[in-house]
């Protein structure tokens, strides 16, 4: 441990009065994914398989033709996998720091006590949530790479990167109900499930979605929370799904992800007789105590056909003028 590294006395002090957070530690696609959690004890774990069906022709076969069978052809098949990756934190605190707890600075009223009160408890919950933040971000994120040496670096691949087949160019365009429509029409196409599809979007591509939404005159659901805790607004696709828009984390401007949930999942790699993101406390050298927090997980993206994004979005915003368009057929 080094002074600049450890918590101290003079370094982290000690204050009274509620505690609140300035930072976002929100992770909504974790939270839609985690009951699909699944665990593995290899870096590399498989995604699914995936084929494409032979294309269906008319036939034009007589009879005669019909006395001998055609030339036989077979669908071959290829693997979907992705690696976990290593997340680790650590935290000093001296012996000191924590026999001070009750050394209060700024305004001190009496009968007053050190909020927290804990400073080890304080700072692993900070570490966990930076933790939980961290693969929040690689999951959307993420670009893979597969090391092929003990000096190289596993990163599993983020959604953004697995999406391949729908893709949809907005051209600088805002987004609006048809680039969602057409994202959602192409995963269909795909062959995808658009039962319980999410979009997930930045603050500007969702004001622009309710902007466009009050210039066409459609509604958009009130906001709601779903059982994941993650609020959520309904909206009716004219290809006749229902999106579920949520503010996402971690989604880069001009860009937008959908996807079903229901094909997505944690990988966890547990080290035996610890589990996974566990905390241990590291050797002595002096008077202080050194903790660390290890743990190893990667995404199973599932089929990546079944999502989409679009990219090219606009990034900036036009608020309505407050009228709604009303087309008139001729007659």
């Amino acid at each position: 441990m080094t002074g600049q590294e450890t918590v101290q006395s003079f370094n982290v002090l000690n204050y009274s009065g509620l505690l609140y957070n300035k930072a976002d530690t929100s992770t909504p696609f974790l939270n839609l994914i985690s009951g699909n959690v699944k665990y593995t004890n290899s870096v590399e774990f498989v995604c699914g398989q995936y084929y494409t069906s032979e294309e269906g022709v008319i036939p034009a076969i007589s009879e005669t033709a019909s006395l001998t069978a055609p030339d036989a052809t077979f669908v071959t098949r290829s693997q979907l996998s992705n690696v976990t990756q290593i997340f680790m934190e650590s935290v000093a605190i001296s012996y000191a720091k924590q026999s001070n707890m009750a050394t209060l600075s700024g305004v001190n009223i009496a009968n007053q006590t050190a909020n927290p009160q804990n400073e080890l408890d304080f700072q692993v919950a900070r570490k966990m949530e930076k933790v939980k933040r961290s693969i929040e971000k690689t999951f959307i994120q993420g670009e893979y790479n597969k090391a092929t040496a003990d000096s190289e670096i596993n990163k599993t691949r983020g959604m953004l990167e697995a999406i391949t087949t729908n893709v949809v160019a907005a051209g600088g365009k805002a987004l609006d109900l048809w680039l969602l429509n057409e994202a959602v029409a192409d995963i269909k196409t795909a062959g995808g499930d658009i039962t319980n599809i999410y979009a997930f979007v930045n603050t500007n591509n969702l004001l622009q979605v309710n902007g466009n939404a009050i210039e066409m005159g459609m509604p958009i659901g009130i906001a709601k929370d779903t059982e994941y805790g993650i609020q959520v607004r309904d909206v009716v696709l004219p290809i006749g799904a229902t999106i579920k828009l949520v503010l996402g984390a971690f989604i880069p401007e001009g860009t937008a992800l959908i996807f079903n949930p229901k094909y997505i999942g944690p990988v966890e790699q547990p080290v035996p007789a610890k589990g996974n993101f566990f905390l241990e406390e590291l050797a002595k050298t002096g008077a202080g105590a050194k903790y660390q927090i290890f743990g190893q997980i990667g995404l199973d993206h599932g089929p990546e056909w079944f999502a989409a994004k679009i990219t090219g979005l606009s990034t900036t915003f036009t608020a309505p003028v407050g009228q709604k368009i009303v087309t008139v057929a001729s007659e």
